[in-house]
């Protein structure tokens, strides 16, 4: 913890923090943007070749 301590307090706090604390979500999809035939238009996907 005195390393999660001095890393927050150089970078500034929340910087790190420990992995059991769950943070909200800053951002979300806008589905109302979704293509209603997002898994149906097979030939719309792009294709890969690898060579």
């Amino acid at each position: 913890m005195s390393a999660l301590d001095a890393i927050n307090g150089r970078w500034g706090p929340g910087t790190l923090q420990p992995g059991r604390i769950t943070k909200l979500a800053e951002w979300a999809m806008r589905r109302e943007l979704l293509s209603p035939a997002y898994t149906m238009r097979w030939h719309e996907l792009l294709k890969v070749h690898a060579q």
